[in-house]
């Protein structure tokens, strides 16, 4: 049976290889880019804390003497100067009130009460991450001196726009990199892939060829480890089973062939013994019209001739079950077939005392049968029946369908049949009956072979015997 295209292992553990390798290069990657975004704003943070700090220290003095135009100029450099990051600067007495305020572009700001934030530590009013390109961080920082205290505080506005670049530059340049990783990885996992399954794809192939009957074949021994090892066992295996069937085959040959002769023999030996007997009487007529000096006429001519017509009859049973005679097969209703048997067989089942039952299912359809030949078998089986039943008994005929199967029964009541004989039953010649040529079953068994069927027996001593005929039966209703 054909695997399907999502369970072949080439399949899935390329699947696997390159689903790792891309779990693990985005797993990578996110950690290093957040990372990297903590360590930057961290590094915000930090410039904005030390340029808070050293503008606190620089407007402390201009801020005691009311320097305005000292603080003025003071916050408009810082604003001006390229390598800070100042949006805008304010500046508040002690009491929070603000005395001075400028700004690169105009922007909205929420009045703060500074009361609320007296101390002398720094104060993030909205952190690096609650910033974004309109609203940039807000920092306010105390101006004091150690002697007199808060004398004033300075309000700050940072831009993280430096901030969102550098970490969207470095998402397209790790996301890029953590591509051509995937990429790379994958490609370099399936190669591993291919290059472990192929030795064992190539070994999968060589069984299914065996197993359809190519034996002997042998595959490239490639691989490493266990996989190189696989195949060179395979090869062994493959060697060692063609060489077995060989001499299977030859000694099935010479065992056919005995047999064949054996068959030759015991038909010889079977004809020799049928034949004989009619011969003798005829023999012994002819010696004794000779003796008399006779013409053999009336009553001694026709047992000679009767004599010669049983020998006839031998020789014709006795061919038909050696060769396998073509069949002529029509469109045959097995129930039909069984009634016919019964009708000709009626004066003997009456004479014998056996009781007939019929159970004939009703609905089959015509078969294709030789119904000359499968009228033989029904006779076969039912006068066989009678044989075993002398003194009476119950004979039950049933026809039906199993499946694809078409099976026909007869079942007697009668003395049944020992293990011993059972095993010998279709053998040709084997009876046990004195008059008997052994041929019937076998013919029997024969013509039900060339339908494609079977025949089988089930019997047990002092119990009865069930004669079963199995026939192919494709009608579709059925299948």
């Amino acid at each position: 049976m054909a695997v399907k295209f999502h369970e072949r292992i080439a399949i899935r553990l390329s699947l696997a290889i390159v689903i790792i390798v891309l779990v693990t290069a985005v797993t990578v990657a996110t950690l290093v880019l957040r990372d990297e975004e903590r360590i930057l704003q961290q590094d915000l943070r930090v410039r904005a804390l030390q340029l808070g700090e050293i503008m606190s220290r620089q407007v402390l003095e201009p801020l005691l003497y009311e320097e305005d135009y000292t603080l003025h100029a003071l916050i408009t450099s810082y604003l001006a100067a390229r390598d800070v990051f100042l949006v805008y600067g304010e500046l508040y007495n002690e009491q929070g009130k603000k005395i001075l305020a400028r700004e690169k572009i105009p922007m909205q700001r929420k009045p703060v009460d500074l009361v609320e934030y007296a101390g002398e530590q720094p104060r993030f009013l909205r952190d690096v991450e609650q910033s974004s390109s309109l609203a940039p961080m807000d920092l306010v920082v105390p101006i004091s001196s150690n002697k007199i205290g808060v004398v004033g505080y300075l309000r700050l506005g940072v831009s993280v726009e430096p901030l969102i670049r550098t970490i969207s530059s470095s998402k397209r340049k790790v996301w890029a990199v953590t591509a051509v990783i995937a990429v790379i990885g994958s490609l370099a996992g399936l190669w591993m892939a291919r290059a472990l399954l192929y030795p064992v794809l190539l070994l999968n192939q060589a069984a299914h060829k065996v197993g359809e009957g190519n034996l002997g074949m042998e595959i490239r021994e490639s691989g490493v480890g266990e996989i190189r090892e696989l195949s060179v066992t395979f090869n062994t295996m493959s060697r060692r089973l063609k060489e077995l069937v060989d001499e299977i085959t030859a000694a099935q040959e010479n065992l056919v062939r005995t047999e064949k002769l054996y068959a030759l023999g015991e038909f010889s030996t079977g004809l020799a013994h049928e034949i004989k007997n009619p011969l003798t009487s005829i023999k012994m007529l002819i010696q004794r019209a000779g003796e008399q000096e006779e013409a053999l006429e009336g009553e001694d001519l026709e047992v000679i001739r009767a004599e010669l017509d049983r020998i006839d009859h031998t020789v014709t049973r006795f061919l038909r079950s050696a060769r396998q005679s073509d069949i002529a097969v029509t469109h045959t209703d097995i129930n039909s077939l069984v009634e016919d048997v019964l009708a000709i067989t009626r004066p003997k089942i009456e004479k014998s005392g056996v009781i007939i039952t019929k159970e004939l299912k009703q609905d089959i359809i015509p078969v294709l049968v030789d119904a000359s030949g499968i009228r033989q078998i029904l006779m076969n089986g039912i006068l066989n029946a009678l044989q075993a039943m002398e003194g009476g008994g119950q004979l039950t005929i049933t026809t039906g369908v199993d499946g694809k199967e078409l099976r026909c029964t007869i079942a007697d009541t009668g003395c049944g049949i020992s293990d011993e004989h059972l095993k010998h039953i279709f053998d040709p010649f084997f009876t046990t009956k004195e008059d008997g040529t052994g041929m019937g079953l076998a013919v029997a068994w024969n013509v039900a072979q060339q339908h494609g069927g079977r025949l089988d027996i089930v019997s047990s001593q002092n119990t009865g015997t069930t004669f079963i005929l199995v026939l192919p039966y494709d009608n579709p209703a059925h299948c």
